[in-house]
């Protein structure tokens, strides 16, 4: 039990000697160290997504749980599984947090690049927005203005500071602070929808 809590309360990152190439059903990851190739399921890909080196496997677990609306005791046990799995194999590795305590909320967004899901549509709406569609989840997403500007900036070469930088530039008066939070919910709720992969 003791094992399982320290793994829950624990705060992973993807390897740097790791890519991860995402699919409709899953993904495939490969570890550059030894050029193993591993395939994962759909729920395995959203964990390795929602791994940012800030949240802990517990907070991981509950957006899985939100996700495919599983309870969370299920959750937790497939996010705790994969974790030790991944961690053996080198895919991901333990975040110290104590070395770097006070940017602990930022650690991942600064390093985490965001690209547009190639297969997803988007119909603009003149100056008022658009509309999105996901043919993997047929799911619509509708952008006002803002949403519609932050989708075009996610080309897998812009982090989330990034993407505040060009907002501020182009909206005025835009305080950095809200500004930071509103972007950094969208771009982590469009991943979670499938809208939105990550570049590490």
């Amino acid at each position: 039990m003791d094992r399982f809590h320290a793994n829950g309360t624990s705060v992973y990152r993807l390897s740097p000697q790791v890519v991860l190439e995402e699919f409709d059903d899953g993904a495939l990851v490969l570890c550059l160290t030894d050029r193993h190739l591993f395939e994962l399921n759909l729920t395995a890909c959203r964990i390795l997504q929602f791994t940012d080196g800030a949240r802990q496997a517990t907070q991981v677990a509950e957006m899985v749980a939100q996700t495919f609306e599983i309870p969370y005791a299920e959750a937790l046990t497939d996010t705790v599984t994969l974790y030790e799995q991944m961690l053996a194999q080198g895919v991901v590795e333990m975040v110290d947090l104590k070395a770097d305590s006070q940017s602990t909320d930022q650690v991942s967004t600064l390093s985490t690049r965001y690209a547009r899901n190639p297969d997803v549509v988007l119909r603009e709406e003149d100056e008022d927005g658009g509309l999105l569609f996901n043919p993997d989840t047929n799911q619509v997403r509708v952008l006002n203005t803002t949403g519609l500007f932050i989708w075009k900036q996610c080309d897998g070469t812009r982090d989330v500071d990034e993407i505040v930088r060009l907002l501020q530039e182009s909206f005025e008066d835009t305080p950095t602070e809200q500004v930071y939070q509103d972007v950094r919910e969208f771009v982590e709720g469009m991943v979670a929808s499938g809208f939105f992969g990550t570049v590490v």
